[in-house]
């Protein structure tokens, strides 16, 4: 089984983050650092210009301990992380396309042999319905036909890398894993190399997902043709009990159960299971007011919790 977690430059530079993630995990996921624009750096400062500074420097990290390398994203619609020179910049249709086919070149080539997945495509769909009232840039812009092209630029640039759709509510079935469905199912009879659909699988400690649900989605979308990447899972357990042993204990078990559907349908379905990052100051909820949320396996002063020796003995179990 392929584990893995995020290999951030940010805390990387904190010796106990990378000690554990070494250690502890098969593969790194370089999450942020490929965004078009990420915190305080740019990947691609302007329309001619690309900083790959920071990337490099996870890259580094990550063949210097061995791991293999997933980036995520090429391509995710979430403006907040599109430099200004973009979506300020009244590109027509065929210029944004071309725009996209020099970015998915330019890092593809640069980094070619040395990833071996690529989440190409991020909350394509969820955002198309606009799901917690967030909005797909790309797709508002040019509709489908930019994810078709996403993926054929990205296989004509490394044809070994594995290629996934990625997206949040997707793990059972419903609204959002069924348009990802039904695109798939075409895309497919298109010939359009999608090898993955990538559940981020952010669950809630408070409406959990039931696991036969989750099994049975995977096993249906493995029919397509194509596998299933646990991609950022975490367990937000804002609004949990009080009772710090019941809620960690209760975290824990949800975290055995998640990954005990990917165990259950084999590696030939699900080959890989990624969490969003090791500590809970890490973590995404913070920067949208839930402090609280405390989704990850340690604790901030990288103290494991009950949720990382379920994940062990999960593993052990299988």
């Amino acid at each position: 089984m392929q584990i893995g977690s995020f290999a951030s430059l940010k805390y990387l530079r904190e010796r106990a983050y990378a000690e554990i993630l070494a250690s502890q995990f098969n593969y790194a996921i370089i999450d942020g650092e490929p965004n078009w624009r990420f915190e305080n750096h740019t990947l691609r400062p302007s329309k001619s210009t690309f900083d790959f500074a920071d990337l490099d420097r996870v890259f580094d990290f990550a063949e210097q301990n061995g791991m293999p390398v997933r980036v995520q994203h090429l391509l995710w619609g979430d403006d907040k992380w599109l430099p200004d020179w973009l979506t300020k910049g009244n590109f027509s249709d065929k210029e944004l396309l071309a725009i996209i086919h020099n970015h998915i070149q330019t890092v593809g080539n640069r980094y070619k042999g040395r990833v071996r997945e690529y989440t190409v495509v991020n909350e394509a769909f969820s955002r198309e319905l606009e799901t917690g009232g967030n909005k797909d840039w790309w797709g508002q812009q040019l509709g489908r036909q930019y994810i078709d092209q996403a993926f054929l630029w990205a296989h004509e640039t490394d044809p070994n890398a594995i290629l996934i759709l990625n997206d949040f509510g997707n793990e059972t079935e419903g609204e959002i894993s069924n348009l990802m469905y039904d695109y798939i199912k075409g895309a497919k009879s298109r010939g359009i190399p999608i090898d993955a659909i990538g559940m981020q699988m952010h669950i809630s400690g408070t409406n959990v997902p039931a696991k036969e649900k989750v099994v049975a989605n995977m096993r249906r979308l493995s029919n397509l043709g194509i596998t299933v990447y646990v991609t950022e899972f975490d367990v937000n357990m804002h609004d949990t009990s009080r009772n710090k042993k019941v809620k960690y204990a209760d975290q824990a078990k949800i975290y055995s159960e998640m990954l005990g559907a990917c165990l259950e349908v084999g590696p030939d379905i699900c080959p890989n299971f990624g969490y969003l990052g090791l500590i809970d100051r890490q973590s995404w909820y913070n920067d949208i007011g839930l402090n609280d949320a405390n989704p990850l396996m340690f604790f901030d002063d990288y103290t494991p919790k009950p949720a990382f020796y379920a994940v062990r003995q999960t593993l052990e179990n299988k």
